[in-house]
């Protein structure tokens, strides 16, 4: 029977690099898919991303509470990003990272063989990418976390320090923006 998540990070905590190795063979894909989303760079996505492992290793001995390590990880990732929007440049969003157990790619059904509806699925993806990256990045960020990465309000209002009502409030901003980013390509 394979030990449970705060078990492993306690014995992280405790120095067994063997145990923080598996923290992150669990969490890599999800990290990266996160932080790829967040910035369209993929190589700026995967050092931001290591960055955050580096990060979570060097502080873990002060983790208070090992049963919330992923949104523990998850807030460090979130604060890499964050450092990297404050540079005048903010880079637009890809979908097309692995977010890990969350299932890949953004949702787009699949409209089956034949080159006119995978040019539509890629005239969609494109779409719904851009939209995306229009959304200020706290919404966009939301988004990310909630519908791309399943993490639940609860997780990442404690993962922004902002009230659970404040994570509802963005996310109905973003999804009502992207009704109105999307509504021309919708029509079609």
């Amino acid at each position: 029977m394979p030990e449970s998540e705060e078990t492993t990070v306690r014995r992280a905590q405790a120095g067994d690099r063997d145990a923080f190795r598996c923290l992150f063979e669990r969490y890599q894909n999800q990290v990266y898919g996160y932080v790829r989303r967040m910035v369209s760079e993929e190589n700026l996505a995967a050092d931001l991303a290591q960055d955050a492992f580096v990060r979570a290793y060097e502080a873990l001995p002060r983790l208070k509470a090992p049963g919330a390590f992923r949104g523990w990880l998850f807030q460090i990732a979130a604060n890499r990003v964050r450092d990297h929007w404050k540079r005048p440049y903010r880079d637009a969003l890809s979908l097309d990272a692995p977010a890990g157990e969350t299932g890949g790619e953004l949702a787009v059904p699949d409209p089956g063989p034949g080159p006119e509806r995978l040019a539509v699925r890629e005239q969609m993806r494109t779409s719904v990418t851009e939209a995306l990256a229009k959304l200020a990045p706290e919404r966009r960020e939301v988004v990310v976390l909630h519908h791309l990465n399943g993490l639940d309000v609860r997780t990442i209002a404690a993962m922004l320090g902002v009230p659970e009502g404040t994570v509802k409030s963005r996310l109905g901003r973003a999804r009502a923006d992207l009704r109105q980013f999307l509504a021309e390509w919708m029509e079609e």
